[in-house]
């Protein structure tokens, strides 16, 4: 492809593209903006991709329903805004404790409750990593452009099946519904699909009605093999209950203990395996100021480089978990750090200094629901 060739995309339709090439087979959704164009443009690609798109009755259903798609074995996908997911994390939670991988879209919008519906903002950062009574591992991933949302849409189901756990693309209403102009060259990235620790169909033959250990808490890096049902040899629960390791419920101290030892161990595999992706630096190396951001901020803070010669961003892609070595030494090159962020509190600031001790010299913050400016962003610096 040359790269003279361009095409005019939205954040939602390269994401959307991202989930196809990575073998999206089901779809579920309640129409919630920002999210709602996901679910319209892969309804018009239905026939095309072969694929099921589901709009449901609501957002717990939507959720419920990728559940059952992916412990049957099929790569799915639900996308909803903050008042939605509100809903789901019940839902959340079981499918953690089953160990199912699940892709779900957050598109944010100012709230609480119904709040600017048509706006855009970053408040949702701390409520998509602890939604859900408990703790139990996730993955975040946050998309600043349309190549970001293609790419980050299509290794979410790897890293989902990989490490058998929920994984969130937390975005926002400007990077879901502006429109971008973006070289076709964005696109053209190679397509390895990972489904991880997958039994094969045939199973075992010899003995196709025996159990076996689906939720092993031996295994050194937390995944067990998984199987999908019917697979001969290898019959389990998926109970939403504290479990042994073939799934039926138990609550014993020492198996409690182990269960969960299981289940958050894959958070540092995640870390090992070097999965957890360090920043992007984009801008003169050695500057003065660094421009910390994360998700679509990204695109303001990279026109603020056009006007100013001291100045660079770092811009954050995986916001959790975070690998805290790889990140102490990016964070070092800091000489005074900004933070731009589209809520109240300086969220994800806060979060890097809890996890890291970095403290940014100042918050740039706007919550009013419109994106950040480039002038009124020099402004502020200046």
């Amino acid at each position: 492809m040359s790269s003279s060739q361009n095409i005019l995309i939205s954040g939602n339709e390269a994401l959307a593209l991202g989930a196809l090439k990575a073998g999206l087979k089901f779809y579920a959704a309640y129409p919630m903006t920002p999210a709602s164009s996901i679910l319209h443009f892969l309804a018009s690609m239905e026939h095309e991709y072969k694929i099921i798109v589901k709009h449901t009755e609501d957002e717990i259903a939507a959720m419920n329903m990728v559940i059952g798609a992916s412990i049957a074995g099929v790569r799915a996908m639900c996308g909803t805004s903050g008042g939605g997911f509100s809903l789901m994390v019940e839902a959340l939670g079981f499918g953690a404790i089953v160990e199912t991988p699940i892709v779900c879209v957050v598109g944010t919008r100012p709230g609480p409750a119904t709040g600017m519906p048509t706006w855009t903002g970053q408040g949702d950062l701390r409520f998509v990593m602890h939604a859900a009574q408990d703790e139990f591992p996730r993955i975040i991933l946050a998309p600043g452009d349309p190549q970001e949302g293609f790419v980050l849409g299509l290794r979410a189901f790897n890293l989902a099946d990989v490490y058998q756990m929920p994984v969130i693309i937390l975005t926002d209403k400007y990077f879901a519904e502006s429109l971008f102009t973006v070289s076709l060259d964005a696109f053209n990235v190679k397509n390895s699909i990972d489904r991880g620790k997958m039994i094969p169909k045939q199973g075992d033959l010899t003995n196709p009605n025996a159990v076996y250990k689906r939720y092993d808490p031996d295994v050194k890096d937390g995944i067990s093999p998984r199987a999908i049902p019917g697979t001969p040899g290898h019959l389990f629960l998926a109970n939403s209950d504290e479990h042994d390791v073939y799934g039926y419920s138990e609550e014993d101290d020492d198996n409690r203990v182990r269960q969960m030892n299981k289940r958050m161990r894959k958070l540092e595999s995640f870390v090992k395996n070097d999965e957890a992706r360090a920043p992007i630096w984009y801008g003169k190396e050695g500057a003065q100021t660094t421009l910390l951001c994360w998700g679509s901020t990204k695109n303001s803070c990279l026109e603020v480089l056009k006007y100013h010669d001291d100045i660079n961003v770092l811009h954050f892609t995986h916001l959790f978990p975070l690998d805290i070595l790889k990140l102490d030494k990016e964070l070092k090159k800091v000489k005074k750090g900004i933070a731009v962020e589209g809520n109240y509190s300086g969220l994800f600031a806060d979060y890097l200094y809890e996890k890291t001790g970095f403290e940014v010299e100042k918050e740039i913050v706007k919550y009013d629901g419109r994106p950040f400016f480039v002038e009124e962003l020099m402004q502020k610096i200046k």
